[in-house]
């Protein structure tokens, strides 16, 4: 999946028919997590690898990327979320990332934006403790962009990407390039590097063991 994700990104990003790439979940989950059944065979490291390079093309894709979370997000599905430029949920949306359940810790840079996007005291309760956040509460410290009554989800976020398709194709690109400039980019690919470091310890870890 990480792979097929890869390469639909880097296809979009230099497609230069494509001005905002969207993704959305395909039925009542926007994302149900990493399967962490058998986390020692060789496909576990695999996916791990290809985990992080998803992460790294994430942080570079120069195009505005948009999320439009049609329902739970869990795990890799809501750090990812950090790179995308707006994230539109519906009411019914959740948010859980239970990596310390499972004897794992942060991804995908979110040790480093969780912070920053929705101060330390949220974050430690989403990345170390497991608290399921709602779309509403995410709204209310920034990390989510709007929130849709799940009946008129489809039909109000399709309407607000019809409008910012008409926006210009440079200016959209290099005002996202003024936000999230080298130096920050830069900054994240090494804190994805550090997490993954520690992550592939702790998967050999007896709690991750057990919790497999």
């Amino acid at each position: 999946m990480y792979d097929e994700l890869y390469l639909a990104l880097e296809l979009a990003d230099g497609d230069p028919q494509t001005k905002l790439i969207v993704f959305t979940g395909n039925g009542r989950y926007f994302t149900s997590g990493n399967d962490q059944n058998n986390i020692t065979d060789p496909e576990s490291m695999d996916r791990r690898n290809a985990f992080r390079k998803l992460v790294d093309i994430l942080i570079e894709i120069k195009k505005p990327l948009i999320a439009l979370v049609n329902g739970p997000a869990v795990g890799m599905g809501v750090t990812m979320l950090v790179h995308f430029d707006l994230v539109f949920a519906s009411d019914t949306a959740t948010f859980s990332t239970p990596f310390t359940n499972l004897g794992l810790c942060a991804e995908g840079t979110s040790s480093y934006m969780f912070p920053r996007i929705m101060g330390y005291s949220k974050a430690a309760e989403m990345l170390m403790f497991n608290r399921k956040f709602s779309a509403q509460e995410l709204l209310g410290c920034g990390f989510v962009s709007r929130v849709f009554p799940h009946s008129l989800f489809e039909a109000q976020s399709k309407a607000l990407i019809k409008e910012y398709a008409q926006l210009g194709s440079r200016a959209l690109v290099e005002g996202k390039a003024l936000i999230r400039y080298k130096e920050f980019r830069e900054t994240l690919h090494r804190v994805n590097e550090r997490e993954s470091r520690v992550l592939d310890d702790l998967y050999t870890s007896p709690e991750a063991m057990e919790a497999s």
